[in-house]
């Protein structure tokens, strides 16, 4: 049993700071909702920090510390965008959407607006629910700045390692405690109205929605749609340079002049083949030129 565009979900989480309660929406995104429900409910983002807070632009987060390494790399695999909501929905403080980095990039990584006027300009930035109780909370998230070069807050590549990188430097960053989900509407009522008794029935309807990809493992597709979708766009040589992953736009990308677009977004490496390209073709005619004026100049 598909889930139906009515479905919604309750996800009520502690933090460092207090409790807050986000409500989930499918019908403003699909692909988002469903995989945002699943991580929740397998506490992904259980005792994970919050480790991009900006004040009047975001909160990010969405970088595990599970040990369940199925887990971990099914939370890489990208998704599809969604259309973006008609009528569009405004970002005002508390919505919820994804970090992203270029077209069908959404993997984990999510954020609640603060208010940021550049949020929800990219269409992997379609709004996924907000936060209906605990907004005081978020926004007393404690800030070290936005990330480098922005700001002095952690480098994203380096809490991949563990929470001790954050725990050592920025002690002070708030994180999530535990998370639980409750959904409602659409399919989950559905399958509810199957429960008269008979355990044959709701077995029946159960093994139903499970097989629709919306069981305990959530995961649907085939590995090879999922081959290549990790959430780094960019090449091991040019990480090691940077020493972090692709989400790099802040407040200020958009006012430098940057090229990076929304939550993040560092060019990725196949844009740069043509102008490499060309710049090694006019090397080599300038070489080959050289050449050319020196035995000309030595017959002569």
């Amino acid at each position: 049993m598909e889930a139906s565009n009515d479905e919604v979900a309750i996800v009520r989480c502690g933090t460092t700071k207090g409790d807050i309660k986000l409500k989930l929406v499918r019908e403003w995104s699909p692909n988002g909702y469903d995989r945002a429900v699943e991580l929740f409910e397998r506490h992904f983002y259980d005792h994970s920090h919050f480790f991009r807070a900006v004040p009047k632009f975001l909160v990010q987060f969405g970088i595990s510390y599970s040990k369940d390494k199925e887990l971990v790399s099914s939370a890489k695999k990208r998704i599809q965008d969604d259309p973006k909501h008609d009528p569009p929905i405004k970002f005002h403080p508390g919505i919820i959407s994804y970090a992203g980095s270029g077209p069908n990039s959404r993997t984990s990584q999510m954020f609640f607006s603060y208010g940021g006027k550049a949020l929800g300009t990219q269409l992997w930035e379609t709004p996924i629910g907000e936060v209906i109780e605990g907004m005081e909370v978020a926004e007393q998230f404690y800030s070290y700045g936005d990330m480098p070069p922005w700001g002095k807050g952690p480098v994203q590549g380096k809490i991949y390692n563990g929470p001790q990188y954050i725990e050592d430097n920025f002690p002070l960053i708030d994180k999530f405690l535990e998370c639980s989900v409750e959904r409602s509407g659409g399919a989950v009522d559905a399958a509810a109205r199957f429960d008269d008794g008979d355990d044959s029935v709701a077995n029946e309807a159960k093994d139903d929605f499970e097989t629709n990809g919306e069981g305990d493992d959530g995961e649907s597709g085939s590995d090879e749609e999922a081959e290549g979708s990790d959430n780094y766009l960019i090449s091991e040589e040019e990480r090691k340079l940077i020493k972090q992953p692709m989400r790099l736009g802040g407040p200020n990308a958009l006012a430098n002049g940057n090229k990076l677009k929304g939550i993040g977004g560092f060019p990725h490496s196949q844009n740069m083949i043509f102008p490499v390209a060309l710049g090694f073709m006019f090397i080599a005619l300038f070489v080959s030129l050289r050449g050319r004026s020196k035995d000309t100049a030595k017959m002569n």
